[in-house]
C-alpha cells in the first residue's frame, strides 16, 4: 500500500490550524513535524533532487505561515499540503526533464547575481545566529554549544558540567528563546520557519 505523503496523524486539526492562525509557533512546529518529511520524500521521488525537494518543502511552509490567517477555512490541511507538494514536484520535474539535472545546476550557476544573493542571505542568517549565541550567558552558551556542536543529550550535559537536569533544561529553553526572538526581530514572519529549520539541524 502506498504511504500517504502526510501520513502522520494530526490531532485536533481544526484547533491546530486556529492556533497557527493566531500566531502560535508551537502549533506551527507541530504541523511542520507531522508533515515535512513525507512532503520532502514525495517531491524527491518525483524530481530525484534533494535540493529541489528541500526548496519545495521550505516554500510550502513559508507560504503556510504567510497565509496562516486563512488556515481555519481549509477543510483538510493534509490534502491541501499534498496538492502544494504535487504542484511543486511537477514544476521541479519539468525543470529536470527539460534541462537535465546537471544542466539545471549549470543554469543556476549562470546567474551569478542570484547565486551571490542566496549565498549572502545564508551567510547573513548564520552570522545573526552566531551573534545571538554570543549574547547568551556563559552558562546558557556552554549548555547550548555542548548540545549543538557535540550532540550531547541533556543528561550528558548535566553530567559533564556538574549541573542538575532541570538547570540544563532551563538554560536550553532560555537560549532558544533568545535565538528565536533575535531572528524574529531581523526576519519578521519568516523567522518561525528559519528557527524551525535551525532546530532540525541540531542533531
Amino acid at each position: 500500500m502506498r504511504r500517504d505523503v502526510t501520513s502522520k496523524s494530526i490531532d485536533n486539526e481544526k484547533d491546530l490550524l486556529k492556533q497557527i492562525a493566531d500566531g502560535s509557533e508551537v502549533a506551527f512546529r507541530q504541523l511542520f513535524d507531522a508533515c515535512h518529511q513525507q512532503l520532502f520524500t514525495y517531491v524527491y521521488k518525483v524530481t530525484r533532487s534533494r535540493e529541489l525537494a528541500d526548496d519545495a518543502v521550505q516554500d510550502i511552509f513559508l507560504k503556510i505561515w504567510s497565509m496562516r490567517q486563512k488556515l481555519p477555512a481549509i477543510e483538510n490541511i493534509q490534502a491541501y499540503l499534498r496538492r502544494m507538494a504535487h504542484n511543486l514536484a511537477l514544476k521541479g520535474f519539468q525543470a529536470v526533464a527539460r534541462e537535465g539535472l546537471i544542466e539545471h545546476q549549470l543554469a543556476r550557476q549562470q546567474s551569478p547575481q542570484q547565486a551571490a544573493d542566496d549565498g549572502l542571505l545564508s551567510r547573513e542568517v548564520q552570522r545573526q545566529i552566531n551573534q545571538l549565541i554570543d549574547q547568551l550567558t556563559p552558562s546558557q552558551r556552554k549548555v547550548f554549544l555542548l548540545s549543538r556542536e557535540e550532540g550531547l543529550k541533556q543528561q550528558e550535559i548535566a553530567d559533564r558540567l556538574g549541573l542538575n537536569l532541570v538547570t540544563v533544561k532551563r538554560h536550553m529553553v532560555d537560549a532558544l528563546k533568545v535565538i528565536r526572538e533575535g531572528l524574529s526581530q531581523h526576519y519578521g514572519t519568516q523567522a518561525v520557519v528559519l528557527f524551525i529549520i535551525f532546530r532540525l539541524s541540531e542533531h
